[in-house]
């Protein structure tokens, strides 16, 4: 789905808004394994994953490890970076062929002073974020790996065709041992 048309599902997006947005976003098209940004990067940037799959990274004692997994219709940034001007800790890797809306923060920013629609957007798009994430949180303190794992299939029956074994199991927590030892289960 494209992100104006998302956006009409959601809120009442006038022709001077649409215009606003035509005008400020660029659509790019990633290929499978296409790094979008890196760890370390300076982000001024939203990023709406129109078709494909993707995921959020970081290094943890020079490892890779699957942070989250976003398919179609979702947002993803660096959040600390665009809103404090801090270097992202996260890298963005499309997982699939990836069609993505790449929209700068700060004209949107600054339209949201003046305009609720826009305001409205940008709090939809951070608290299913703050949503997501928390959610994860509690499932990591809370379930069993196998539990973790069940619902990730229950969730997002797509993954084991885009992500490797290796991301899902970074992404659990655990090994990719105790992956296949889980899988075998079923």
């Amino acid at each position: 789905m494209q992100l104006l048309d998302y956006f009409k599902e959601l809120y009442h997006i006038n022709d001077d808004l649409e215009q606003f947005f035509d005008s400020i976003m660029e659509v790019r098209d990633f290929a499978k394994g296409e790094l979008i940004f890196e760890p370390g990067t300076y982000l001024k940037y939203f990023y709406f994953i129109e078709s494909g799959f993707t995921r959020m990274y970081y290094y943890k004692n020079r490892r890779e490890i699957t942070h989250y997994f976003f398919g179609p219709n979702t947002f993803s940034s660096g959040s600390e970076s665009v809103f404090y001007g801090k270097p992202t800790i996260f890298g963005f890797q499309a997982l699939a062929p990836s069609r993505i809306c790449i929209v700068p923060f700060a004209p949107v920013q600054e339209l949201a002073d003046t305009d609720i629609t826009v305001n409205k957007i940008i709090q939809t798009v951070l608290l299913d974020s703050l949503i997501n994430f928390s959610n994860r949180f509690y499932k990591t303190q809370f379930e069993t790996a196998h539990e973790r794992y069940n619902a990730l299939i229950e969730e997002n029956p797509e993954l084991f065709q885009n992500a490797s074994l290796g991301h899902i199991a970074s992404y659990l927590g655990i090994s990719q041992q105790t992956l296949s030892v889980i899988r075998g289960m079923k």
